[in-house]
């Protein structure tokens, strides 16, 4: 069981808690201030009926989808992740094989990273658990937070 800041980066090692807007409730505080703007205004409304530069009722839809989002994301090895992300194949792996990450089970990489992940996040999260088994953990993680100066 990995402790202190080690426990916050996911299995997949694709996220790190420290670093993310949903973990640490900014995405929500965003989307919030934003529909209140767009909706007080109502310029938004305006140009995009007039310019045709976006489908307004898509965009306040999603906008009120992630400020609905009340409870911060406790972070994957706590349960968390929304409610799109409840079930995650490579989180439910690890936990069955008793590993910390992916790069650590004998299947790597395997077809629990094709469940449900698009081919860029697939590719980043074989090659972000190869550069953890390569340079070790604390390395990793102090350079990801060198890269975002956290």
């Amino acid at each position: 069981m990995l402790e202190g800041e080690y426990q916050y980066v996911s299995y997949c090692g694709r996220h790190y808690c420290a670093l993310c807007s949903y973990h640490k409730g900014t995405i929500v505080e965003a989307a919030n201030t934003l529909l209140t703007f767009v909706e007080r205004t109502g310029s938004l409304k305006l140009m995009a009926e007039a310019y045709e530069t976006c489908d307004y009722h898509e965009f306040t839809k999603g906008l009120k989808w992630i400020a609905s989002q009340t409870e911060p994301c406790k972070g994957c090895r706590f349960g968390g992740g929304w409610s799109w992300w409840k079930d995650c194949p490579p989180r439910d792996c690890c936990i069955r094989k008793g590993v910390d990450f992916c790069y650590q089970c004998d299947c790597f990489p395997c077809k629990n990273l094709q469940k449900g992940t698009l081919p860029e996040a697939r590719k980043s999260i074989i090659d972000t658990n190869r550069q953890i088994e390569k340079v070790g953990l604390a390395k990793w993680l102090l350079t990801l937070k060198e890269k975002y100066r956290t």
